[in-house]
């Protein structure tokens, strides 16, 4: 053969995977890796490129193998156990998650790409070949158990069998619910939902719902999704507030007020010590304006509201070394806390995946 690569980097994982991350870390900056703040690699973990960027707060589980000649894996990103990605271009947007076992790589060319965009998410146990290449948008989810295949080859093309090496696109706030299979040259729209163990084999226009083998769409737009008014907003925000305090009070979180004003306090025992930690949420369920919005902030830990929060207001918390949550535009505050993450988790359950803004 004149072409040898090998499956698993064991020569990277015997010389770094197993040195502390702070070592490991150390061994990548002298080769010119780019490596951010507070980035963690995992025990038996490796990255293995000839130009690596990692942002800041991002994390590889352990035995995971990140493989490529370009790699640019973004700030926030989480990347479980045992995944193994291996493809020539690797990009990850700010803020995504791969779970564990996820695997991206197989038949490619040496200009294939996978390139996944912020806020999304790979649950476990996915495949994913980017023969030619994948790009997946924004906020898009990808279910457990989906496949997503850029190439079609077995038989043999000159018996007359079919044989595609194709491109996969995926748009912005796309879902796959579990066990989707995606074909070569599949394109979906942005918005667009395919249901479960559905086989994609087309173009999916945007904000539809598609089902079936092969998938066809069965709802659209006005229909699904359908609008939601700003009253029926409103009490949905007060329903999960009210669901998540009740969940970190049987969590052990102290929670005291009510309606748009908690204080949550806590107790941490480390080592020989005790603390109580205590935070301040106010919620925000309508739209108003800057100074009525900033009510009462003094003391807030976390501004959670409804409706777009201002630039000036943004402005005006980022000086206070508040946290803030924009439910409208799907932002939140670089600076953050351990409330602020737990709100942030929290929301996710609805489908609300926060990006960071500066302002």
């Amino acid at each position: 053969m004149l072409i040898r690569q090998r499956r698993i980097p064991v020569k990277e994982i015997l010389l770094y995977g197993f040195l502390p991350n702070f070592l490991k870390k150390l061994v990548y900056r002298i080769k010119g890796y780019k490596l951010g703040r507070n980035v963690c690699i995992g025990f038996g973990s490796v990255i293995c490129g000839d130009s690596v960027r990692v942002g800041d707060h991002t994390s590889l589980g352990f035995f995971s193998i990140v493989r490529g000649r370009s790699i640019t894996i973004g700030s926030d990103v989480s990347i479980g156990s045992m995944t193994f990605i291996d493809t020539p271009r690797v990009e990850i947007g700010d803020g995504s998650r791969i779970n564990e076992q996820v695997f991206i790589g197989g038949l490619q060319n040496p200009d294939s790409s996978f390139v996944l965009g912020r806020n999304c998410q790979i649950m476990q146990m996915s495949f994913i070949n980017p023969a030619i290449s994948v790009v997946i948008g924004d906020d898009t989810g990808i279910g457990g158990h989906c496949l997503i295949f850029g190439h079609t080859s077995w038989l043999s093309k000159f018996e007359g069998y079919p044989v595609e090496f194709l491109p996969i696109q995926i748009g912005k706030s796309v879902s796959l619910a579990w066990g989707v299979f995606v074909l070569p040259g599949t394109r979906i729209g942005d918005g667009a939902t395919i249901g479960a163990n559905s086989l994609v084999n087309r173009t999916i226009p945007e904000r539809c719902l598609a089902v079936g083998f092969p998938a066809r769409v069965v709802s659209k737009y006005p229909e699904f999704p359908r609008a939601v008014s700003e009253s029926e907003k409103e009490g949905m925000l007060r329903e999960i507030v009210a669901e998540m305090i009740s969940y970190l009070s049987k969590s052990g979180v102290t929670c005291r007020g009510g309606e748009s004003d908690y204080t949550l306090e806590i107790e941490r025992t480390r080592f020989w010590s005790c603390r109580k930690d205590s935070w301040r949420l106010k919620v925000e369920y309508r739209k108003c304006e800057d100074g009525a919005m900033l009510k009462d902030i003094d003391g807030v830990d976390v501004f959670l509201s409804l409706s777009e929060i201002p630039a000036t207001a943004r402005s005006y918390l980022n000086a206070r070394r508040i946290v803030w949550i924009d439910i409208e535009r799907k932002e939140q505050s670089l600076f953050r806390n351990d409330l602020g993450e737990e709100v942030a988790q929290y929301l996710k359950r609805y489908g609300v995946r926060l990006f960071r803004a500066e302002c």
